[in-house]
């Protein structure tokens, strides 16, 4: 049960709102307690500094705005029987036009000021990011790692470990293709070409804004990929083996320092989640999962076959004799928006916006 005095937070545009009840979904038959946890509309003033949105004046000196909503998620802006679009209505004195199905047309919304307007635009986001944060991830930002020098060694790993290594439940099928070697940054959900758009636009305004500041003083960024590490507790029992990563010739923290920004700047943006609520990004370069256990080799390994429960394989062996596997250097030159479950012809997840960084 949630602390009703301490609701969970979440950011949109920038904004920090509250959120009752985040447990339950929103859906057409439930009408969720959303409400702003910053600036009461009626106490904005028509010069406020608030950008995020374009309003503009009509002749009849109302205003008015559109606003982008994926069709997805209509019905939770709509509600039971329009209850949560005529609540919208009644708390910011708005008229919100919502497209019909088969309509491609965005959220106009009308109001007697800037203000109104912009507080029904932050009502909505809110409904928005609620529901996104219910729906499976399509697409990662990802640093690839994919280099030839790290795949040649990723193979010799791979090869060591299978023929050396007599462990419980081992298998083949449980590498990763050295073609998707990766660090994830974060995950998020993007359900039409719109969104995939502004998230493009971000990632390059995050380059500027974010991400060159951190590592412009110590590029070329050198990072080496070496020693091996696991998620759970026990090694006997293990579903995911990992590689970790570190700076060669820049200060310690600093790769973290650049991914948490990146994470930070897109949790308040309302596209990405923190990893179970932490502030800090878990660096991994994963090496073996057990969700791809039964893979064949020209599957598509974004695409786990064992839908049931997962079998554990014993790393003990594979720790003692590799725990400090050195797997090379790389050097950071991109950052991708990848879309999971389709591959490019690469070998690498599919890029949705590559940004070069030099």
């Amino acid at each position: 049960m949630n602390d009703i005095l301490r609701p969970e937070l979440v950011w949109i545009e920038g904004r920090c709102y509250r959120l009752n009840d985040a447990t339950s979904e929103i859906s057409t038959h439930v009408e969720q307690d959303l409400y702003e946890n910053e600036i009461p509309f009626q106490d904005m003033q028509e010069d406020d500094d608030d950008n995020e949105f374009d309003v503009e004046m009509m002749d009849s000196g109302r205003y008015c705005t559109s606003l982008h909503v994926s069709k997805h998620y209509l019905g939770n802006i709509i509600g039971k029987k329009g209850a949560m679009r005529m609540r919208i209505q009644r708390d910011t004195n708005t008229d919100v036009k919502i497209p019909r199905i088969g309509e491609n047309k965005d959220i106009l919304i009308y109001g007697p000021s800037i203000a109104n307007v912009k507080a029904a635009c932050r009502r909505i986001n809110v409904i928005v990011m609620s529901a996104r944060r219910k729906q499976r991830a399509t697409h990662f930002i990802s640093i690839p790692l994919n280099q030839p020098n790290i795949q040649k060694t990723f193979e010799k790993f791979k090869e060591s470990v299978l023929r050396e290594c007599q462990s419980r439940a081992l298998e083949e099928s449980l590498f990763i293709p050295a073609t998707k070697l990766h660090l994830t940054v974060g995950v998020m959900c993007l359900m039409d070409n719109e969104e995939r758009l502004l998230v493009s636009k971000l990632l390059t305004e995050a380059k500027e804004r974010i991400i060159m500041p951190i590592i412009q003083d110590h590029l070329p960024l050198r990072l080496r990929i070496k020693g091996l590490s696991y998620m759970n507790d026990d090694p006997k029992e293990i579903n995911v083996l990992y590689s970790c990563v570190e700076e060669e010739n820049a200060p310690a923290g600093l790769l973290q320092e650049m991914v948490d920004a990146i994470v930070d700047f897109f949790y308040k943006k309302g596209f990405m989640e923190k990893e179970f609520g932490r502030n800090n990004v878990k660096m991994h370069v994963t090496l073996l999962n057990t969700k791809y256990r039964g893979r064949r080799e020209d599957d598509d390994d974004s695409m786990p076959r064992n839908r049931g429960t997962r079998q554990t394989f014993d790393g003990t062996d594979i720790l003692n004799k590799f725990k400090d596997y050195d797997f090379g250097v790389v050097q950071l030159t991109d950052i991708h928006l990848s879309q999971r479950q389709t591959i490019g012809p690469d070998g690498y997840y599919q890029p949705t916006c590559v940004i070069n960084i030099s």
